[in-house]
């Protein structure tokens, strides 16, 4: 059962979040700077779509060849606290679109950068088009042409 979904309009596209998080020195040893390792990225954002795009992007050091830029996590509220219920990786400056479970409830999001990056940017998009499966699709033709 495929998806039937309209990622060429922009249109459909809501920007929810974005922040650049700069590096930080905490030292320089031999004359080269020690940078403090990023965290764990809250969102402080709440989705209720599932389809997000996400692009990363961070400072690459001359000579390296970087792919991966870490994971995002879908987090749900529960009775007994937050849960993790997908967890994706990322690919550095590319748009990741990222399609989570249909669970029909809000959810936020949490970005853990790979413990390389001293720096990272962070965009992220929700999906507000039509998201319908050819099964939905095809029950409305039916019923349409049955007049219901």
């Amino acid at each position: 059962m495929g998806r039937i979904l309209e990622l060429q309009n922009g249109d459909n596209f809501s920007l929810q979040y974005t922040n650049s998080i700069p590096a930080t020195s905490i030292e320089m040893v031999n004359g080269k700077d020690i940078y403090a390792k990023l965290t764990e990225v809250i969102i402080p954002v709440v989705f209720n779509k599932p389809i997000i795009l996400v692009n990363i992007s961070t400072s690459v050091p001359v000579g390296k060849i970087w792919r991966y830029a870490g994971r995002i996590r879908q987090i749900f509220p529960t009775v007994f606290g937050d849960s993790f219920l997908d967890d994706k990786p990322l690919f550095l400056g590319k748009r990741n679109l990222i399609l989570f479970s249909d669970v029909l409830s809000n959810y936020t999001l949490n970005y853990l950068p790979p413990s390389w990056f001293v720096d990272v940017s962070i965009t992220i998009y929700q999906y507000d088009g039509t998201d319908k499966t050819t099964l939905e699709n095809d029950m409305q033709t039916i019923k349409e042409a049955i007049g219901v």
